[in-house]
């Protein structure tokens, strides 16, 4: 190859953090890359709308003074910037000025996004079914504080986080392909070995035994165990397909990291990246999230013991953040193994 064909060949890479890895002129955007992600954003105004008018100060659609509450006002807004937050990632999705974005400040918010809304978009249909075919979604007919709101509000809320689970997944896969395609052509042998690799594939292993007590907790939880969480009232149909979710979806991530760690043939790793991607996700989300609302005392949760959930969700923290660390090391070691190989390939051709 000569050096007039080297400089003009459509994978030559360009400067900055991601300069193995992203073509030189960006491709054209696919139209259902923007339906995608405009769809997002749409899907995300009446949650807004919502927040805001709570923030306010608005009753709509709750039966109680609960939003009045400082601590309530703070969660609205919190939560009002994370849906916000949201938006503008699926418009950093189509616009010029998303590939100018460092890697890391796109990604992580983008796995964080995609882990808290996953099970959501498994599991609020599936468990909407089973209480539509068992007539209700609760246990014992006690009062709940959470049912001083009206049930639209739940079907508005949650349907628009189904559209948007849908919208970020689809816009950020098709923006992934085309901004670091090589991570698409990934085998598993082309992952990390060796001895300096060693020591990760350990704390990998470790963390995902670590890993299996948090499932385990929430796989007893749904077959009807109510230790740590002794308030715990839905029908147990519901409860299984819930808790199932919280169980199984981190639990396919942390099999999937274990793959990443040990298996080196030719089969593609795609399909395990982006389990481990959506798991480690889950688990730190969704842990993360649960921290919160046990650190928290607001009307919603008035009467309920929400220790157990902190606890579970600080080790699903944990291993969440331990994994995603290991899985981000992995496939950037691979991709720069990769584009060296390349390069060196490029280089041997060019002087013989």
């Amino acid at each position: 190859m000569s050096k007039e064909e080297m400089n003009s060949h459509p994978m030559k890479p360009s400067a900055g953090p991601d300069a193995d890895f992203v073509t030189e002129q960006a491709p054209p955007i696919s139209r259902l890359r923007v339906i995608a992600c405009y769809g997002t954003i749409a899907a995300t105004f009446p949650y807004l709308a919502l927040k805001l008018a709570w923030a306010a100060g608005s009753h709509i659609g709750v039966k109680c003074d609960a939003m009045e509450n400082p601590t309530m006002v703070g969660a609205n807004l919190a939560t009002l910037g994370m849906d916000a937050a949201a938006a503008t990632l699926a418009l950093a999705l189509i616009r010029p000025w998303g590939r100018r974005i460092p890697a890391w400040l796109l990604v992580f918010p983008l796995w964080v996004a995609t882990g808290f809304i996953g099970p959501i978009l498994i599991g609020a249909p599936l468990s909407g079914l089973v209480a539509a075919m068992t007539g209700t979604a609760g246990g014992e007919p006690r009062h709940d504080p959470a049912d001083d709101i009206a049930g639209w509000v739940f079907g508005i809320v949650y349907t628009g986080f189904i559209l948007q689970g849908i919208g970020l997944a689809i816009g950020f896969f098709l923006y992934a392909r085309s901004r670091w395609a090589p991570a698409f052509r990934l085998q598993l042998w082309d992952l990390p070995t060796g001895p300096k690799f060693a020591a990760q594939k350990i704390t990998i292993a470790g963390v995902a035994a670590f890993s299996l007590l948090p499932a385990g907790i929430h796989l007893y939880w749904a077959a009807g165990g109510t230790g740590l969480r002794p308030d715990l009232d839905q029908t147990w149909q519901v409860r299984l397909v819930v808790e199932g979710v919280f169980a199984l979806l981190p639990l396919t991530g942390t099999v999937a990291m274990l793959i990443l760690a040990g298996s080196r043939d030719a089969r593609p790793a795609r399909t395990t990246l982006a389990a481990a991607w959506l798991g480690t996700g889950a688990l730190f989300s969704w842990g993360f999230w649960w921290m919160v609302c046990a650190s928290l005392k607001v009307p919603l949760s008035e009467g309920k013991d929400m220790r157990g959930l902190g606890l579970v969700g600080g080790m699903m923290t944990l291993a969440g953040a331990v994994l995603a660390s290991g899985l981000a090391q992995t496939v950037a070691t691979a991709l720069a193994t990769r584009a060296q190989t390349s390069r060196t390939e490029m280089a041997t051709a060019e002087s013989s």
